[in-house]
């Protein structure tokens, strides 16, 4: 082994110089210019390790590392890849082109080769052809590694976590985005009924991710209805196709304008989500939400539109008392007021409603669900325990029917367990 190449490779790095300042690699560093490498290179083998069983990684843990830090890399000429900005024939081709190789050439490093590996041989044999507890993650990945290979595979998936995660929340803290390790897994053959309602969502989303000038949409219903698990279905759908999913809190639309530049010079599409959004009356984070929905002083970028869903049609509160009026003075006043508070609602330029089902619609839910869940029951056995249920819980809702067919496979379950005993 060649330490000096060795150590080359890792101080060339400019592009991917974020490479060579993982944890791991330093302590690769450590190993290879330490008078006492067994202390560093225990650590080398541990944090591998622990990286294979977060991460799912199998095989040969070192180099599968290095190309997962390689592939997941945020830097200049990967945003470019990843907004299809032709960089051929530029510097910055050439200095990522050479980074790949040097990558590349840390990744081939065989950890028996090191200085005084032979005291953690048995180790370093297991992580070099890893089993992990945890099946390999999917992951999409390049059919090759050089070059050409990562610029097609950050144009087709991204680059950074917005080629692993398909949603995010964001941090206030750091500024940033934070990848959602486990997303709602949910589909929209997992819902039930509102297929008008469905088809109208799922049109504005292809619009959006086909480059057309898609509507911010409102979402407004009854609880249970199914409205945040539609708009998470859709990122499940259509992540292959560029979609990604950022929810934001009420009290994070004042940050808005700072999450816009993040996203704005992103190749994929974004669909900033507001869950069971409302507004009380003194609370004023409707105004930055009105400016950004009408073309405020920046204007949206158009890789992001708004989804929201809310159990209010107009969002804000409305008292009786801004209806009233005594006169002319304030009838002017009461106008001004009552715009002012339907305004917002209007900004979406689509609204949604997904209405409380009636108790048919709620019993084929409630028929449907226990179908795809193989809970077999007699039907009208089915229908009157559900109709109890529901008399019980929170009315008639695709939430209802789901909490009341987890219950029934419960009590089946239980019943099986007597019988056995």
């Amino acid at each position: 082994m060649n330490i000096n190449k060795l150590l080359d490779n890792i101080n060339s790095l400019t592009v991917y110089k974020n490479v060579g300042k993982d944890r791991i690699v330093e302590l690769l560093c450590e190993v290879l210019t330490a008078e006492d490498n067994y202390e560093p290179m225990s650590r080398l083998v541990t944090q591998l390790m622990e990286q294979a069983e977060k991460k799912g990684f199998s095989g040969n843990l070192f180099r599968n590392y290095l190309i997962h830090l390689m592939l997941s890399d945020e830097n200049t000429f990967t945003l470019y890849c990843e907004n299809g900005v032709d960089v051929t024939n530029t510097s910055i081709y050439r200095m990522a082109e050479a980074d790949i190789n040097a990558i590349l050439a840390i990744a081939d490093t065989d950890l028996n080769e090191l200085p005084d590996s032979h005291f953690l041989k048995a180790a370093i044999d297991e992580v070099q052809n890893y089993t992990p507890v945890n099946a390999q993650k999917e992951w999409d990945v390049p059919s090759g590694f050089g070059i050409k290979d990562i610029i097609e595979f950050h144009k087709r998936a991204g680059c950074g976590d917005v080629s692993i995660y398909r949603s995010f929340r964001y941090d206030d803290k750091s500024k940033t985005l934070k990848g959602i390790e486990h997303p709602d897994p949910i589909t929209f053959d997992d819902l039930i009924g509102y297929e008008a309602q469905t088809s109208q969502l799922i049109s504005n989303t292809e619009a959006f991710i086909n480059g057309y000038n898609a509507n911010n949409v409102l979402l407004v219903g009854a609880r249970g209805t199914g409205k945040s698990s539609s708009v998470k279905a859709l990122v499940n759908r259509y992540f292959k196709d560029g979609l990604r999913l950022l929810e934001i809190t009420k009290e994070q639309i004042a940050e808005l304008p700072d999450i816009l530049k993040l996203l704005r010079p992103r190749g994929r599409y974004f669909i900033i989500f507001i869950d069971d959004l409302s507004f009380d009356e003194n609370e004023i984070q409707y105004k930055y939400m009105k400016s950004l929905l009408e073309g405020g002083a920046e204007g949206k970028p158009k890789n992001v539109v708004f989804y929201a869903t809310s159990n209010r049609r107009h969002l804000i509160q409305e008292k009786w008392s801004d209806r009233e009026t005594g006169s002319e003075a304030a009838e002017i006043h009461t106008s001004d007021t009552m715009n002012e508070k339907l305004s917002l609602a209007d900004r979406f330029g689509i609204t949604i409603t997904y209405p409380k089902p009636t108790p048919r619609e709620y019993i084929d839910i409630v028929m449907g669900i226990a179908q795809r869940s193989g809970l077999e029951v007699d039907k009208e056995t089915l229908k009157n325990e559900a109709l109890r249920w529901e008399l019980n819980q929170k009315g008639m809702s695709g939430r209802t029917a789901k909490q009341f067919i987890n219950d029934m496979l419960w009590q089946k379950g239980q019943n099986v367990q007597k019988q056995a005993q």
